[in-house]
């Protein structure tokens, strides 16, 4: 007997790279928010860096969407809120 919802669909080749550019651009926008809050950018690194480590620990042993992303490591984290104070996001 087949039960045509239990059909999935394959995942995107490039689903990865697809979540870690969403993934990039919330924490450009988390950036500008903390901006705007008056964190000063070493706190609002720390933070959005503390909180890619929570959303991504522990690491899938199975990979799959839970595993963090080569480009969301400390180093990409600080260079997204360099980027975001650089241009002094507004408010509304």
């Amino acid at each position: 007997m087949s039960f045509e919802w239990l059909d999935r669909t394959p995942p995107r080749k490039n689903g990865s790279q697809l979540r870690a550019k969403v993934a990039a651009a919330e924490l450009a926008d988390r950036a500008g928010t903390l901006y705007r809050l008056g964190f000063s950018q070493a706190a609002a690194t720390a933070r959005l860096c503390a909180r890619v480590a929570w959303e991504f620990d522990p690491t899938s042993k199975h990979g799959g969407c839970h595993k963090r992303h080569g480009t969301l490591g400390d180093a990409d984290v600080a260079k997204i809120v360099s980027d975001t104070y650089a241009r002094r996001p507004g408010g509304w």
